[in-house]
């Protein structure tokens, strides 16, 4: 007769074990997992599955919203046994086995109307974010630009912030055509910012505001904690420079061989190909695979 407690305790003790060789991988989207065309290649497909049959998981670390991370979410999901997201520059953790949200961190909503009040002063497109909508108060071409690249959907709004009936995970600037103006803007914010918001490029455009003290490398941390999986075990891929604390939270940065010069010398190694040539299957082959 088989011994329930037993059993118990050998499933127990082979999920810890488990859990000690278990290798996480935090790769970013745009510029590092996907090519220029926003695909996943299926070299860096078939390197995941591999990867995951030998009991190890690729999370997918992006300043995305859920909702725009979610097609290539259920890509990574269908050739993983486990899969995980996190979202939004670390504001949101996702469970994508379970469908669940496993952490999340939002931003005041006085804090969201004293941000989207500095970028009109500046004159400089702002947006946040609601049930997988885009919110903005005009219609330019720094949404549009933005719409064509996520793919989602926007809604165009006199005062998005007073709009919200929730505090959002982020609000985002972008300006396309003046980085001075841009940087300008940033600096307008700091001094206020530095009890209150993150601030951080994602791109030379986007300038992302987010709860004070999330990024992608505190998801790294709370992620393991969940898993518990040590740091040790953990690689981080990214080409900007929201990914810089990713990369040296985990034992292991490594920068994508396109990256910005900034990423690659806080990286511990810099990959030789880039992401339109399986940069990540070069990361899984070299520090993944056993």
């Amino acid at each position: 007769m088989l011994n329930w407690k037993h059993s118990v305790k050998s499933r127990e003790s082979y999920c810890s074990q488990r859990s000690l060789t278990m290798k996480l991988l935090f790769t970013d989207l745009d510029g590092t997992l996907l090519s220029r065309n926003k695909k996943i290649s299926s070299e860096n497909l078939e390197a995941i599955s591999r990867a995951s049959r030998q009991g190890n998981i690729t999370v997918i670390s992006t300043g995305r919203s859920l909702s725009s991370a979610r097609p290539y979410i259920e890509e990574l999901a269908s050739v993983q046994k486990q899969c995980y997201a996190v979202t939004y520059n670390g504001g949101l953790i996702y469970d994508c086995t379970a469908r669940k949200v496993i952490y999340k961190k939002t931003i005041p909503l006085p804090y969201v109307k004293y941000i989207f009040g500095q970028a009109e002063k500046f004159h400089i497109h702002c947006q946040t974010y609601e049930d997988g909508y885009v919110l903005a108060s005009k219609d330019s071409e720094e949404l549009r630009e933005y719409a064509s690249h996520t793919s989602m959907p926007v809604r165009v709004l006199p005062d998005p912030a007073a709009a919200l009936t929730k505090e959002p995970f982020k609000v985002l600037t972008s300006c396309l055509h003046d980085k001075e103006l841009h940087q300008a803007y940033r600096r307008s914010l700091e001094e206020w910012a530095k009890d209150k918001i993150s601030l951080f490029f994602s791109s030379e455009y986007y300038l992302e505001h987010v709860p004070l003290g999330v990024s992608k490398g505190n998801a790294v941390r709370m992620l393991c904690q969940i898993l518990d999986v040590p740091l040790e075990n953990t690689y981080a891929a990214g080409d900007a420079e929201n990914d810089i604390a990713m990369l040296k939270a985990a034992r292991q940065g490594i920068a994508m061989a396109n990256g910005t010069e900034e990423v690659k010398k806080a990286a511990d190694h810099v990959t030789k190909s880039d992401n339109d040539h399986g940069g990540i299957a070069e990361i899984i082959k070299n520090f993944i695979e056993n």
